[in-house]
């Protein structure tokens, strides 16, 4: 039996999007390693690792500004998809990529403590080497990149539950790590992402309300937009029976009154700008039926698929704003 949105009353709206997840994982100890250490002029790095659920551990960075004196507002920062699974937590920090979204790097400079890590899939958790050399053995072709995460996402659905599942619990499991820190002010964790990350920030905002703000940079479009100009997206972007509860425009109303910046690109033909405008709408009203207009913002600039400097500077205005920094 398909569930009808208006069959939904607004309590129970949320649970409705969530339960289109599937099956979450099990919780865990998070078992946190230091792998490694950098300290720079005016910031430290680490690159850890934390156990999300049973078996499976989360590599991660994270950056703290040197010298601090009390707690303070910390970061969940999300890297972007953009095909380049070799590269995910270090592009955000600064050591790979594109410059345009250094932006764990720049929020650390302007004083937060900042996370980010690996979805599955990417960098540090793409295909085990063991697996591979099975694969070597039995398969005729390799699973390039992409086809490693069709696989995953294949995985995850015949268990019953699905990639954003894996995604999002992972990202509460980073929350997790964030409220074991003595120099984090568990009362002020924002979260910024763009592409897939400002997909995952919506996601992060609806699973777990300990974060208090965020920022979603070109990562949204309502999936009637996007199957009707034919687009295919990352495999964590599609959750079993989601459009029987209500398109992105409703799953991002249901955010309010959690602060929300939302950044377009008028010529971002992977999130078409129509769609993105109904979701900013939708929103809109949602937030003003909240009592909390000036909780959400939406920008859009004249550009593609991008994060350009004044935007970012924007977000992170946004962050300051609500996160008192």
């Amino acid at each position: 039996m398909s569930v009808s949105e208006n069959e939904l009353n607004p309590a129970s709206m949320r649970q409705a999007f969530l339960s289109c997840l599937g099956n979450l994982p099990l919780p865990s100890p998070l078992e946190v390693i230091v792998e490694e250490q950098y300290e720079g002029d005016t910031y430290i790095r680490e690159r850890i690792s934390y156990q999300a659920s049973p078996g499976v551990r989360v590599p991660a960075y994270v950056l703290a500004p040197r010298r601090l004196t009390k707690p303070t507002a910390a970061i969940v920062c999300i890297h972007q998809h953009n095909g380049e699974f070799h590269i995910g937590k270090s592009e955000p920090v600064g050591l790979a990529g594109n410059p345009d979204v250094f932006y764990a790097l720049e929020l650390c400079q302007r004083g937060y403590i900042v996370i980010v890590p690996d979805q599955e899939g990417f960098e540090e958790r793409q295909a085990s080497t063991s697996d591979m050399e099975i694969w070597k053995r039995t398969v005729p072709r390799m699973l390039a990149e992409g086809e490693y995460e069709r696989y995953l996402a294949m995985g995850h659905l015949l268990r019953g539950s699905s990639l954003q599942a894996r995604y999002v619990w992972d990202l509460a499991r980073t929350v997790d790590y964030l409220f074991t820190r003595p120099d984090v002010d568990t009362e002020h964790i924002g979260a910024l992402g763009h592409s897939l990350g400002g997909q995952e920030v919506c996601w992060l905002l609806l699973f777990d309300s300990r974060v208090r703000v965020g920022v979603c940079s070109c990562g949204v479009s309502t999936f009637e937009a996007i199957m009707r100009n034919g687009i295919n997206h990352n495999f964590a972007a599609y959750t079993p029976g989601m459009l029987e509860v209500g398109d992105m425009d409703k799953l991002i109303a249901e955010l309010a009154p959690t602060p929300l910046l939302l950044t377009a690109g008028a010529q971002d033909w992977i999130f078409p700008i129509d769609g993105v405008r109904q979701i900013a709408q939708a929103a809109r009203l949602a937030y003003e039926q909240a009592a909390a207009p000036r909780a959400f913002r939406y920008h859009e600039f004249t550009a593609g698929h991008s994060f350009p400097s004044e935007v970012r500077q924007l977000a992170y205005s946004w962050l300051d704003r609500w996160l008192h920094i």
